[in-house]
């Protein structure tokens, strides 16, 4: 199958990519402080919006908000070491910094700290540790941080963290699922609108896929639809973190000198063998699973992962906004 396939690299063209890729990504991050600061309103609009949902009347424990503290700090920190000319400055900045985030980037990511997810505050943590270990040149350490962010939190890693570098380490081995999704899609659409089957496998389908369809759907197929959202964004995490994990192996293997075996690289197969051929070049109109808005917090996400499908057809419509 087309989507099935390992990288045409051996380990080391593997880690080349990866510290090219990520080295990239870290360096641009770095350098556009619009988007930095723009990024850190939408993740603290994110937990605001999860402690105005179910928290609101939970008093906050003094232990929890200091771990929310260090991540604070540790990016304040960060900052200013990216702001600084003075070395001196800088280098104390960034140890501060590192102590700071590191508080957060090692939390049990199964539970919470003031209602949020683990996870999320981990991943976000692993992020500007990699920035961290950029501005201190080191890009094994920044590529390992990063890897483990996609392996604590693949689902907002790919939505809010870094989209564009999920899309350049993990989109190219996901074909065959996004081929999957879009066949799936196909024929729900088919089933939903009338004189539709003539529709191209490949068509833009979100033109025809707006609110007024989905008002007009079915509860049972307002149900296969959520479904198959929550199976392909499942099936996204799931890879994303198989393929972080090996990446991850290729760096640590890199780095030593034994003779262990060079790990292989996953085949990322699709819930359901897709009947066409899939392309390589992936629809602009792919979504990567629903897409929750900034003002959504977390709980519709640990509700899927927990199997409890959405109440209504508005949550589902808000996610796909």
């Amino acid at each position: 199958m087309e989507g099935s396939y390992r990288f045409a690299m051996d380990q080391k063209d593997i880690v080349r990519f990866l510290i090219t890729t990520v080295g990239s990504f870290t360096q641009d991050r770095l350098i556009n402080k619009e988007q930095r600061t723009q990024h850190k309103e939408q993740c603290a609009e994110r937990l605001a919006a999860e402690d105005g949902s179910c928290y609101k009347d939970t008093e906050v424990r003094y232990s929890d908000q200091a771990v929310l503290a260090n991540l604070d700090w540790g990016i304040e920190a960060l900052e200013e070491a990216i702001d600084t000319s003075n070395m001196e400055t800088k280098l104390a900045r960034l140890d501060y910094a590192e102590k700071m985030l590191q508080v957060c980037a090692l939390l049990n990511s199964d539970q919470r700290t003031a209602g949020v997810p683990n996870f999320y505050l981990s991943a976000w943590a692993r992020l500007y540790l990699s920035y961290l270990w950029k501005m201190r040149n080191n890009d094994e350490n920044s590529v390992l941080h990063v890897l483990e962010m996609f392996i604590v939190d693949p689902f907002f890693s790919r939505v809010d963290f870094a989209p564009e570098l999920w899309k350049d380490l993990f989109l190219p081995q996901m074909s065959s699922i996004v081929g999957w999704y879009s066949e799936a899609r196909h024929r729900l659409m088919v089933e939903v609108i009338p004189d539709s089957s003539d529709l191209s496998f490949t068509a833009d389908l979100d033109q025809f896929f707006n609110e007024s369809l989905i008002y007009s759907m079915r509860p049972d197929q307002v149900e296969k639809l959520q479904n198959l959202e929550e199976l392909y964004r499942e099936s996204l995490d799931e890879n994303t973190r198989l393929f972080a994990k090996c990446y991850k192996d290729c760096m640590n293997s890199d780095s030593t000198r034994s003779k262990k075996m060079i790990p292989m690289l996953p085949i990322a197969d699709p819930p359901v063998t897709p009947l066409h051929e899939v392309s390589r070049s992936i629809p602009d109109y792919e979504k990567f699973g629903p897409i929750l808005p900034k003002t959504a917090g977390f709980s519709p996400v640990l509700r899927s992962k927990h199997g409890v499908r959405a109440e209504s057809r508005l949550v589902y419509i808000q996610h796909r906004k």
